[in-house]
């Protein structure tokens, strides 16, 4: 489970406020800190902090002043108060609960907000993205997809935005499954806010909001991007439902590919714009083409035989199995 506000010292809070928006080599030197305390206990030694920095090739003494900086503007009992109202914990990475698939990621966050539970079989997952502007049969299919692919105990990740994301974790609650939602912003400025229910019915059905931002941050444009490398890194395969040529879930699909994960993408309309990037996926070999969910969990079970798949599973401690079953 994530750690309760009330667990968390101020050191780790400054922390994981002070990294936010930060440079990579930030993460990179808490990791090698040990923790974020002991990150934020280094920035009060003379050189320690710029030690830490300087093995990274993003660092410097011109780092360690913005992070020095960043600590000092952090107010850990804000943050805590905060997430004591709305029943946030904190999972810090090396912290048992934090996702493995996500740790063995490139640049993973230095912690993750939490509202609901985590649990090691969230490995066995897909990440549903697309339009937010989705046309009827959008929805439609990713509300199907995302039902059929939750009865046989397989997560359905999304990002909680408008259209294709929704529906996909409407689906899944749907089939009384497991379904997670990635945030861009913080818990306690949910966006859109016209969601807020639907991520209340996640956390009570037993699933996870997750954001990698402190509580009041607002869910700028700029911060889409880095929510969905996680959408991607947290999941073992990702399914493109209807995507323009240039849009956030296209960024999904080209980190799921970039970290060997498996990457589909459903058809569309040629008339269509929203599916132009799905289509181009599939033409160029990024994304294998897929017509029902019983492709997508062959394709699943497929992929976790191969290396990339039983190498991110392993980090969870589980095998491939050789076919999904429905829940009795």
């Amino acid at each position: 489970m994530p750690r309760e506000a009330g667990a968390l010292s101020a050191e780790t809070l400054i922390g994981a406020v002070a990294l936010d928006r930060g440079h990579r080599a930030w993460r990179a030197a808490a990791v090698r800190a040990g923790s974020l305390a002991d990150l934020v206990e280094a920035s009060q030694r003379t050189g320690a902090l710029e030690d830490l920095l300087e093995s990274s090739k993003d660092g410097g003494a011109s780092s360690a002043a913005q992070l020095r900086g960043a600590i000092a503007r952090a107010d850990p009992e804000a943050e805590r108060d905060l997430m004591e109202s709305l029943g946030v914990g904190i999972v810090e990475r090396g912290d048992p609960d934090y996702p493995p698939m996500l740790a063995s990621s490139v640049d993973p966050p230095a912690a993750l907000w939490v509202r609901g539970t985590l649990a090691l079989s969230d490995a066995w997952s897909v990440a549903v993205v697309g339009a937010r502007r989705a046309s009827p049969y959008g929805t439609e299919q990713s509300g199907r997809f995302a039902a059929s692919i939750a009865a046989v105990d397989v997560a359905v990740i999304s990002g909680a935005a408008r259209g294709i994301d929704a529906e996909a974790h409407r689906g899944a609650l749907r089939a009384e499954g497991r379904t997670i939602a990635i945030v861009g912003g913080g818990l306690a400025e949910p966006y859109p806010p016209e969601h807020i229910d639907l991520l209340d019915e996640i956390v009570a059905s037993g699933g996870a909001v997750i954001s990698e931002c402190p509580m009041r941050a607002v869910a700028t444009p700029d911060r889409f991007p880095s929510r969905n490398r996680i959408i991607a890194a947290m999941a073992l395969g990702t399914l493109v439902i209807e995507a323009a040529s240039r849009s956030g879930a296209i960024i999904t699909a080209n980190v799921a590919a970039e970290l060997g994960r498996l990457c589909m993408a459903l058809p569309g309309p040629v008339s269509s714009g929203r599916s132009a990037g799905c289509h181009h996926l599939i033409a160029s070999m990024q994304a294998s083409l897929v017509e029902s969910p019983d492709e997508v969990l062959r394709l699943l079970v497929e992929h976790a035989s191969t290396v990339h798949g039983a190498q991110a599973l392993a980090s969870a401690g589980l095998e491939a199995p050789r076919q999904f079953q429905p829940r009795p």
